[in-house]
């Protein structure tokens, strides 16, 4: 099984602020970032409605995926997350169990956020703090 991961974040600005310059630039580097450590094996990132970026992917084990999100570059455009979003209500991202070549769609990472939002963590979806030690 692989682990997918799926994030939502509300935009401070539209699209064509000039005051998400930098974080196009970085969402960019991140993605190719991405694209070259180890254990990852798809991603995507989406705006929607205008005011919201979504980033889904899939990892070969969370500890790789946790690797990427917690050191480097992403870490680094981490730190600054509050500068381009805006604060959440709640949890805003959520990792899951799936089949490896299955590359989870937007409604579907969208239904497991909801799950983790309204029942907590649990076998379907969980976060890095609940995550199952043979994930």
């Amino acid at each position: 099984m692989h682990i997918a991961q799926f994030n939502l974040a509300r935009l401070r600005h539209g699209p064509d602020d000039p005051k998400l310059t930098s974080f196009g630039i970085g969402a960019n580097m991140i993605q190719r970032a991405a694209a070259a450590t180890p254990g990852h094996v798809w991603s995507q990132q989406d705006v929607i409605a205008d005011n919201i970026f979504a980033t889904r992917s899939v990892w070969s084990s969370i500890d790789a995926l946790r690797e990427f999100v917690y050191t480097g570059i992403h870490r680094r455009y981490l730190d600054r997350s509050s500068t381009w979003f805006l604060p959440g209500d709640g949890a805003n991202m959520v990792l899951w169990r799936i089949e490896p070549g299955v590359e989870p769609s937007l409604e579907t990472a969208q239904s497991k956020l909801d799950t983790l939002r309204r029942d907590g963590p649990g076998p379907e979806a969980f976060d890095f703090a609940s995550a199952p030690e043979d994930s």
